[in-house]
């Protein structure tokens, strides 16, 4: 086997938020995923609040508006980040599938990366001070810390 051939990826997992750099970082990981020619997992974590349980639940953006969905604002926020992104991705004509989990937002990523076959992660920096940032940590921070695979921060 070729050494290179340890270093392909299998897909482009991108976080997707409401925050900080998270948009630049889906036009990045959309780009990148384009140029490679792999598919994108577009990734959102909310708050266990939102759901009945922490595990990861994938959501099928045409089924959404059943009875059968939750009414919670970090719910009905996660579909539209996702609804939006999955726009993006099927504008570069990418096969893209959206992913909701449950958790807080680094443990949720690095949960679902546990399970993904060789992924690239990208991300984008929330933006918090540097008060913040020492005091509370930085998703991005703990992702880069932990992740068994290449992770890609857009700051």
């Amino acid at each position: 086997m070729n050494a290179a051939m340890g270093f392909r990826h299998t897909s482009i997992v991108i976080a997707i938020d409401d925050a900080g750099n998270a948009r630049r970082a889906l036009d990045y990981g959309l780009e990148l995923a384009e140029t490679l020619r792999l598919p994108v997992r577009l990734v959102h974590v909310a708050r266990p609040a939102a759901f009945r349980s922490a595990d990861v639940q994938r959501i099928d953006l045409n089924e959404v508006s059943s009875d059968g969905a939750p009414h919670v604002p970090e719910f009905e926020l996660a579909v539209d980040l996702l609804e939006r992104a999955m726009a993006r991705a099927e504008g570069r004509k990418l096969e893209a599938e959206p992913v909701l989990l449950g958790g807080e937002p680094a443990d949720g990523l690095l949960r679902y990366l546990e399970d993904c076959d060789r992924p690239m992660l990208v991300m984008g920096r929330r933006g918090q001070s540097r008060i913040q940032e020492l005091l509370l940590g930085s998703v991005s921070d703990q992702v880069i810390r932990h992740a068994r695979c290449p992770v890609i921060v857009i700051s």
